[in-house]
């Protein structure tokens, strides 16, 4: 368990630029309003857990305009979320990277390895690789030759990297995570022929990458993942697949081959796209949308297919009075015959 700060309510205002109501007291750790900790800090995000305020917990951060007039001390902020992310980096923050290398770590001679960097027990650094300062690679990594991986990296354990990936800086990969296996890639016949895989796959900075997601490396070319995109678990991209800048990926979305979204793309759990299409920047997709065709504007998508949200949500409703419809129509059929 990580160590936890004791600090002031006081200073947790400054910190968040909030108001404190109420007793300057000590609070130490961080508590959800469903599970509150005796001395530990709640935040109260929506209306929707007021009824969670019992005092159990040594204070509460609640947005303005959801004042209460109870006892309990209460730091009131603009944005309960901004204000999260702040504490959760002053309560726990993140320990710098020391220079240790494992002394079961295989590395090739021909490595560059920056300094400070953290290689861990049975990483495997392949000819020509390069590591970036400050970078971390967890137990179990293995990283092809030729790789370029840059400065302030957290590569988690058991991640596979692949000949000739290059990674930016800031960019962070989970466990599981296969970067540069080859694109699927066949013609059909009796036994199908493999097309060579001779692309890479670029990932730009301050990208974070999930837990067993694939990355698959381009046929010719590059498949690339663009400056700040942020991708969940379990999610797939296929070869030359273009994602943009500041996308954010829920777990298990498949982006098929040669796909070209545009930046600021939100996907859904389960979100599928088909191959060689156009996503428009700003496009958001709710879960398990099918995506077969080019989307040519921002908005919101659903269905599959999926269609605009608007008329999804009129179809829906229409579709939600079919057993009606049906029954006023076999009634109708009834008196028809009987006629």
């Amino acid at each position: 368990m990580e160590k936890q700060i004791t600090i002031k309510l006081s200073e947790i205002a400054a910190i968040i630029s909030g108001e404190l109501v109420g007793s300057d007291t000590n609070v130490s750790g961080l508590c959800v309003p469903e599970a509150q900790k005796a001395g530990s800090l709640c935040f109260i995000s929506s209306k929707h857990y007021l009824g969670y305020m019992n005092g159990v917990a040594g204070a509460y951060v609640l947005p303005r305009g959801l004042e209460v007039n109870l006892a309990y001390p209460i730091i009131y902020v603009d944005d309960t979320r901004p204000a999260l992310v702040k504490i959760l980096k002053t309560m726990f923050p993140e320990k710098p990277v020391t220079h240790n290398i494992s002394k079961t770590a295989s590395i090739a001679p021909s490595a560059e390895i920056g300094e400070p960097v953290d290689i861990g027990h049975n990483v495997c650094l392949d000819s020509f690789c390069r590591i970036g300062n400050h970078t971390k690679i967890g137990n179990g990594t293995s990283i092809g030759e030729n790789v370029r991986i840059g400065n302030n990296c957290l590569i988690y354990p058991n991640v596979t990297i692949y000949d000739n990936v290059t990674i930016g800086d800031n960019v962070i990969i989970h466990a599981g995570a296969v970067i540069g296996a080859d694109g699927f890639g066949f013609i059909p016949a009796a036994n199908p022929i493999k097309i060579p895989q001779k692309g890479t796959v670029i990932i730009e900075d301050f990208v974070e990458i999930g837990a067993n997601t694939c990355i698959d490396r381009a046929t010719i070319g590059a498949t690339v993942i663009g400056y700040g995109t942020k991708i969940d678990n379990l999610v797939m991209v296929g070869h030359n697949t273009r994602i943009g800048k500041s996308c954010l990926i829920a777990s298990q979305v498949g982006f098929s081959g040669s796909i070209e979204a545009g930046d600021g793309i939100i996907a859904a759990g389960q979100v599928g796209f088909a191959d060689h299409i156009k996503i428009a920047s700003g496009a958001i997709f709710g879960g398990q949308a099918g995506v077969p065709n080019d989307i040519k504007e921002k908005g919101t998508y659903l269905g599959a297919p999926c269609i605009d949200m608007m008329k999804y949500a009129k179809a829906y409703a229409v579709f939600q009075e079919l057993p009606e419809l049906r029954r006023r129509v076999k009634n109708l059929e009834n008196k028809s015959n009987s006629n």
